[in-house]
């Protein structure tokens, strides 16, 4: 049998190696995160106490050769994706390794999130954070080692700390002002402010302890990302890079039996090949080429089910996507500076169509609150979009938006010409984004409303990042991630117009206009939570806020596919990073 199972992890991988800049477009900085219903579980939990129970329920290949299991061991599982085996550095995000490094591979993180969002031990067998948050008391193992058999240190736990504050620079640790040992096995960090809990939830669990007979060479250098050195792949994670031919895109994996932090290590080696596409993964799982697919952030696509859906081997599963693709209204503009604008343009879009467009069969209509239902925090009583032509047009006759001139539009109420600008996020493949806009500008026009797209304002990345920042566009077509959605940001910070408290516009990336004073208040306070209850006190309010203003929308509810049902032990949570099918 074929299973498809996702991980998921967050944007704290963004937020610590591109600080200042995290929640750019995924085109741009790795590839579309897409996750599901919580941070992140570390890949190895699963390869550590998971892997062992999916085969022995599925059976090993039916040639006896590798994703076998044998004596309750995975001698070895063939890992299929379309992610490049290119680069191999623990501080990159770059290729497959560093993909996979998000969960916790060969990178040894700190600790991990569970599935109610709470903080769970990793490399962190024990911790504790002060009542004033600003004191975090940790315990290590004492037997962990390198990738090159070195042992971890202690000297490796303060190095990591002053490696990524003072050279790379973490968000996370800007507030860090001690790092000190405090027993054997026992340290400490102090921040000047309470940023404990925060670095715990968003930070630590996607990095790690980094060896300092390596990387000391590399500290106040800048480019530490960019290190080709074969020793920047060595890790204290439950695995260690044994060979690799980036010519045939194939990587080889071993585990490393101590550095077994969540349980046994039950897969003995793994090896990692890169297809062309989802459609060659498809092909080579049915031709037992591969025991599964992992592409962090980039589970099966929909359009591509059929393909494998009627097969017996498989059962593909599905849940909800946390991210997704949504509007944001230029609010600092004319047009919609007015709630009637937003009222009857969100009632004019064909809402089935849009969901059509972006998931077929597997996609619904949102509601007005903006977040999908796998956020924590969500509230499901608010009202669906629904088209509703008649609705549309009598809201903007009734707010003086008419047709003065006889030219079949609209004008503003002083007779000037109302003509909306689209904007679609600029990425690599804009066939989606551009459909959406296709959708919406009909729409638009049916009630006689006129757009258009400036091509010149999508040719690259830059040009569209500084006509958003400069907010210039009156509808805005974006994405949220779900690592944005999932993790303490949420789709929410995309709104934002008014800096972070205590900072400039040019400190940060401010993609929205919403300047209502409570909205933006919230959006920081909702970031800087301390713990998770405030964190939901806060996103709740939010919710009420933005369906109240309409400040913008989401377009739709995806679905992602995997089967949660392969043992009482794997959790359903572990969902839409990666897909794996295991045959």
């Amino acid at each position: 049998m074929i299973i498809f199972v996702f991980f998921i992890c967050s944007d704290a991988a963004y937020d610590f190696f591109v600080c200042g800049h995290p929640e750019v477009e995924a085109d741009n900085i790795i590839t579309e995160v897409i996750m599901k219903k919580s941070l992140t579980k570390i890949l190895c939990l699963l390869l550590v106490s998971f892997l062992v129970l999916s085969f022995a329920a599925c059976g090993p290949s039916d040639d006896g050769k590798d994703g076998s299991s044998s004596g309750g061991h995975v001698t070895e599982l063939r890992i299929g994706t379309t992610t490049a085996n290119d680069t191999f550095n623990i501080l990159s995000q770059g290729g497959i390794f560093g993909r996979i490094n998000y969960v916790g591979f060969v990178h040894g993180n700190w600790v991990y999130i569970d599935e109610d969002r709470n903080i769970q031990p990793y490399f962190m067998t024990s911790f504790n954070i002060s009542d004033d948050g600003k004191v975090l008391d940790f315990t290590f193992p004492t037997d962990a080692v390198w990738g090159d058999g070195e042992p971890v240190t202690g000297a490796d736990i303060l190095f990591s700390f002053d490696f990524m504050k003072n050279t790379a620079k973490s968000n996370y640790l800007k507030n860090l002002v001690s790092w000190e040992l405090t027993g054997e096995n026992s340290a400490r960090i102090t921040f000047s402010e309470p940023d404990a809990y925060q670095f715990l939830l968003r930070g630590a669990m996607t990095v790690g302890c980094i060896p300092e007979h390596i990387w000391k060479e590399m500290v106040g250098n800048p480019d530490y990302g960019s290190w080709t050195d074969d020793r920047a792949a060595i890790g204290c994670g439950p695995y260690k890079l044994v060979s690799k031919d980036t010519d045939a895109g194939v990587s080889v994996y071993e585990a490393i039996p101590q550095n077994n932090y969540a349980g046994e290590i039950t897969v003995d080696k793994v090896i990692i090949k890169t297809y062309a596409d989802q459609t060659a993964i498809l092909m080579a799982l049915q031709n037992n080429e591969i025991d599964c697919y992992y592409a962090y952030s980039l589970p099966i696509d929909a359009t591509l089910i059929d393909m494998v859906a009627s097969d017996e081997n498989i059962n593909i599963g599905e849940s909800y996507y946390a991210g997704q693709n949504q509007i944001t209204f230029g609010m600092t503009r004319d047009a919609y500076s007015d709630y009637a604008m937003r009222d009857a343009t969100l009632k004019c879009f064909d809402w089935e169509l849009l969901a059509n467009v972006q998931g077929g069969q597997y996609a619904e209509i949102p509601t007005t609150n903006l977040l999908a239902p796998p956020c924590l925090g969500f509230v499901s009583t608010y009202p669906k979009f629904k088209q509703d032509i008649a609705e549309a047009n009598r809201i903007l006759d009734e707010a003086g938006y008419i047709d003065k001139n006889g030219d079949g539009y609209r004008e503003f109420p002083d007779g000037s010409e109302l003509d909306i600008l689209v904007v679609p996020q600029y990425s690599r493949d804009m066939t989606l984004r551009n459909r959406l806009a296709e959708v919406m500008m009909d729409n638009l026009k049916t009630i006689g409303i006129k757009s258009h797209i400036d091509p010149e304002m999508i040719a690259n990345s830059e040009i569209w990042e500084s006509n958003i920042l400069d907010g210039k566009y009156d509808i805005a077509i974006g994405y949220t991630t779900s690592g944005m959605a999932l993790g303490t940001s949420t789709a929410f910070r995309y709104y934002v117009y008014e800096p972070e408290p205590g900072t400039s516009r040019e400190s940060s990336w401010l993609w929205g206009t919403c300047q209502d004073p409570e909205f933006n208040s919230e959006v920081w306070k909702m970031i800087a939570s301390s713990s998770q209850e405030e964190f939901v006190q806060h996103i709740q309010r939010l919710q009420q806020i933005f369906s109240d203003q309409l400040i913008g929308a989401s377009l739709g509810w995806t679905k992602s596919f995997f089967d949660g049902q392969v043992s009482t032990s794997w959790p359903r949570y572990m969902t839409q990073i990666s897909s794996l099918m295991w045959r």
